[in-house]
């Protein structure tokens, strides 16, 4: 049993490379310009209301409490986001393909 538990420390850090690392590549991936994005802000936030001041819209029906998914091809679209509220702003298309969708 000593044995094997010397190799855990191993283990554990090839388990979190393996699942952490495609989660850190998605998330910091570009935005792309006229694509959809999801917008985080902080509980309470209208985020329908943070998307259409921003001068974009509403995509989809679903929405997490602290995101939801919009789209603008504004190219300022992220900036007035990110200066209504918004805490992160992440690539939509990249988020959709680490979930499994395709378009």
């Amino acid at each position: 049993m000593t044995q094997r538990a010397q190799y855990l420390p191993a283990i554990l850090a090839v388990v979190f490379c393996l699942t952490v690392t495609p989660v850190l590549a998605i998330v910091s991936a570009p935005v792309k310009t006229g694509g959809p994005v999801l917008v985080v802000a902080r509980p309470g936030t209208d985020l329908t209301g943070l998307i259409e001041t921003s001068g974009g819209q509403v995509v989809g029906v679903t929405r997490a409490p602290l995101a939801v998914m919009g789209w603008s091809e504004d190219d300022a679209f992220e900036q007035r986001l990110k200066r209504n509220g918004a805490w992160a702003i992440l690539d939509g298309e990249a988020l959709a393909w680490l979930c499994g969708e395709t378009t």
